[in-house]
């Protein structure tokens, strides 16, 4: 087996999304991101067994860096209602017929029905993104009184609508997706009304 080079497994996680943002998720090969990073594919099979392993990884890095950009947002210091809409703004520029991330996301996830592995590699992956979503509803609503469990169970159903919304958003290039989002953000003040008085309050 070749062993790799000075290139990066986060050098090759790049070249792998510039692939599929120049040339679709279609043409991603171990050779197109070989050439992309300048290596050998035996460098990216060193790091990759699969296809689907390097997908995954390139949607694992995506999460990371989007949790990472929320992170400087500085959402504590604003009322909760204008975090609320920011992170929700966020979303909506992911909510497209051509979302790279959830292109990739979905592809696994029909790869993983099939392949017991993948599917609990992504599981672990949402169980993340959930307490993610749990930790962000903590920092927002602190005095919210809510407990620990009806946090965590909230953030999945927050998780779910996300990605459900941007799964309609890529199979219908028509989808209202704007609109859409303004009635979420009623919706999520009316799951956590405390977001809504405090921002009154502060006026």
């Amino acid at each position: 087996m070749a062993r790799p080079n000075m290139v990066t497994k986060q050098d090759l996680i790049l070249s792998a999304e510039r692939v599929i943002q120049e040339k679709g998720l279609d043409k991603l090969t171990f050779k197109a991101v070989a050439e992309g990073a300048h290596v050998t594919q035996g460098t990216v099979y060193y790091h990759f067994k699969t296809k689907e392993q390097l997908l995954f990884e390139v949607v694992q890095s995506l999460c990371d860096r989007s949790w990472e950009n929320t992170k400087q947002l500085q959402l504590k210091q604003e009322h909760p209602k204008e975090s609320v809409d920011r992170l929700l703004e966020e979303a909506l520029q992911r909510c497209t017929p051509d979302s790279m991330y959830h292109t990739l996301f979905y592809s696994l996830v029909v790869h993983s029905l099939q392949n017991p592995p993948m599917r609990e590699r992504l599981g672990e992956l949402l169980q993340a993104e959930n307490a993610h979503v749990a930790a962000l509803l903590e920092l927002l609503l602190p005095a919210s009184g809510l407990p620990g469990k009806s946090l965590e169970y909230r953030a999945v159903m927050i998780n779910a609508l996300i990605d459900g919304l941007a799964l309609q958003a890529l199979v219908d290039p028509q989808f209202p997706a704007r609109e859409v989002y303004g009635e979420l953000s009623q919706v999520l003040l009316a799951i956590f009304p405390e977001a809504s008085d405090k921002n009154k309050t502060n006026e």
